[in-house]
């Protein structure tokens, strides 16, 4: 009997090695094409997308969400720098969303690819760090569709985060960078140049020597937009200095622009003509689309235009027209060429793949059946040895055979039962993340598009579209994050629905949101209906009930009414504000969407809604109990 288990104990082994080196293998598949996307990121970005987009696909595979952010962050990064924003919006916000969760980085794979952003071994603060990282990314997106107040909020954010909870320098250096230029973007030049002196004592202690040199280029930009030419050409030709000594070209290429319009306003135009040459030679060396190389063809044909060069100002002129449309015959077979090489690569990597798997299988398929020659021998003997035995006990052991069999059976079904209800609950919360995350984005759509609108009405009607969909958003990310996947706890919802609209409308500070309420938890149907209600009574009390006072009060609660054994019950909704007071039959204000939609859900739910004036607005809704599971 020792001889079986010893030969079964083999041939568990043997099946195992398979399983093993599958997922080495898509482990190094993804630390080659991480690799392969930050190899390419400066040479030529739209290979480096190419390559992080089956980076991602592998991560997905694996469930690596740490390495799904970090791929997302690089891929929102790239495309922002290619001028593709709504594309680099949707990837950081995906990424932001998923980074935020604190429990992401507990079972991530550690491969080279980990030292691009990381300089702790610590999970926790390498989220922090690509957190810092993401946030950047956003600001700077938002920078460059001049949504400066946006901007300013991402990078103040990260800055509290990231100076709290870590000590990387690096990103310290780039968030409060980041910080100096937007105000310098805004015209606040005392307050860039106080930030720019904290990157000037930060920079001693980071060890990337490629980020020397920027700060001596961002106190030429604070001088010059002074009118101090004189010392914005020393702080330029400093930094160049700096910058070529480190081969940072797109900066180089940054400083040599920035030294054309300072020589163009000294009355050099010798001098502005030949930077500006040197900057846009430089933009084409990275290989891509930069959207600054428009704005350095419009300056090169300024400074044609005041030599009197009028053929060459119309030239470049007509160049900074056509570059948003398309991209020159060079650098399309620029493109086209990384677009090959990137191929052939991809089927090399694949060929060298596929050897090692058969190479791999031949091997397991040998030790396989020696193994199962080995127990065909065992076997043999071992039957040899005992056949009186068996022809004695032949009746009882068919009978113990045959029971042991229907055991194996019902353990079998058993198991995979049990896999499949696992598995079907994994793919359900990830249905209700993937909604939730594009909620997110859509409510952050909104958020660019009012920001595109002067009209008021329309704006608030924006405001209110982003918040019902949030509304919704909230519910799908409960679901996920709980243990049930019907059903909502409706306190914590609550909570977490006023903290967003007080957000939305800069309430914070002045207006309080109390919930008072037992933990109840209703069906996902009710409670969609339910937030949505909410929600509508909420910015109706922030918007109207507090235009005479400084300071309110605003209270949520959801009890059980009538509850007995032989009645099946009532639940009672009441929103009541300490604030001005609504007269019970007064007209609708705004398009009156919001008091329809609270209308139509009320009628959904088979309930009540009735108004009361009393120290303020009291709104009570009464519905049938759903079906509800106790907290």
């Amino acid at each position: 009997m020792n001889q079986i288990k010893s030969c079964v104990l083999i041939l568990f082994i043997l099946l195992s090695c398979r399983t093993i080196s599958y997922a080495e293998n898509d482990t190094i598949r993804l630390n080659n094409y991480c690799s392969l996307a930050l190899q390419y990121s400066e040479k030529n970005r739209d290979s480096s997308i190419y390559y992080a987009d089956i980076a991602y696909s592998i991560a997905e595979k694996l469930h690596q969400k740490f390495y799904q952010a970090s791929i997302l962050s690089d891929l929102g990064y790239t495309l922002l720098s290619n001028g593709d924003y709504a594309n680099a919006l949707s990837k950081l916000l995906i990424a932001n969303t998923l980074i935020e969760d604190k429990n992401i980085a507990n079972d991530v794979i550690i491969t080279p690819f980990f030292n691009k952003y990381f300089t702790s071994n610590d999970p926790k603060t390498n989220r922090i760090i690509l957190l810092g990282y993401i946030k950047n990314s956003l600001a700077m997106l938002y920078g460059r569709t001049n949504n400066f107040d946006k901007q300013l909020s991402e990078l103040k954010e990260a800055k509290k985060t990231i100076e709290t909870e870590t000590n990387d320098f690096n990103l310290r250096w780039t968030i409060n960078n980041n910080i100096a230029n937007a105000y310098l973007n805004m015209g606040v030049l005392d307050s860039a140049l106080y930030f720019q002196k904290i990157v000037l004592q930060i920079e001693g202690n980071i060890e990337n020597k490629n980020y020397k040199g920027a700060s001596n280029k961002a106190i030429g930009d604070i001088q010059f937009r002074k009118g101090n030419f004189e010392d914005a050409k020393s702080n330029y030709l400093a930094a160049l200095k700096l910058l070529k000594k480190n081969n940072n070209t797109f900066y180089v290429a940054l400083t040599e622009f920035a030294l054309a319009d300072t020589y163009r306003k000294l009355g050099r135009l010798d001098s502005s003509l030949y930077y500006s040459k040197a900057g846009i030679n430089n933009y084409r060396s990275l290989g891509s689309y930069v959207p600054e190389m428009e704005e350095a063809y419009t300056a090169l044909a300024l400074s044609f235009k005041d030599e009197k060069k009028y053929d060459s100002a119309f030239y470049f002129l007509q160049l900074s027209k056509n570059l948003s449309d398309s991209v020159n015959s060079k650098e399309i077979k620029t493109l086209t060429n990384f677009q090959n090489i990137g191929f052939n690569e991809q089927m090399r990597l694949k060929a060298v793949e596929a050897e090692e798997i058969k190479t791999k299988t031949t091997t397991q398929i040998l030790l396989l059946l020696a193994g199962l020659l080995l127990f065909s021998i065992i076997a043999f003997v071992l039957y040899k040895s005992n056949k009186i035995k068996v022809k004695a006990n032949l009746a009882l052991k068919e009978k113990n055979e045959e029971i042991e069999k229907t055991v194996a059976q019902l353990k079998t079904t058993q198991v995979s039962l049990a896999a499949r209800n696992a598995e079907n609950e994994l793919l359900l919360k990830e249905i209700h993340h993937r909604v939730k995350n594009n909620l997110e984005v859509v409510s952050s759509l909104l958020a660019l598009q009012s920001n595109q609108i002067d009209d008021p009405s329309v704006q608030s009607a924006m405001l209110a579209s982003q918040n019902r969909v949030h509304s919704m958003g909230i519910i799908h990310q409960k679901l996920y994050q709980g243990e049930n996947l019907a059903a909502i706890e409706m306190q914590d919802y609550f909570i977490n629905l006023s903290e967003n609209i007080l957000d939305s409308f800069n309430a914070d500070g002045h207006i309080k949101v109390e919930c008072d309420m037992p933990k109840l938890i209703l069906d996902v149907d009710t409670a969609i209906s339910i937030g949505l209600i909410t929600n509508e009574l909420l910015t109706n009390s922030l918007k109207y009930a507090f235009t005479e006072k400084e300071k309110g009060a605003i209270k949520i609660s959801l009890t059980e009414q009538n509850t007995n054994s032989s009645t099946e019950g009532e639940y009672q909704l009441k929103i009541s504000d300490n604030g001005i007071g609504k007269a019970v039959n007064e007209t609708a204000k705004g398009t009156g969407f919001g008091t329809q939609l609270v209308s139509l859900l009320t009628k959904q739910l088979d309930g009540k809604l009735t108004y009361e004036i009393n120290n303020g607005t009291i709104v009570t809704l009464i519905f049938k109990k759903p079906k509800l599971i106790r907290a």
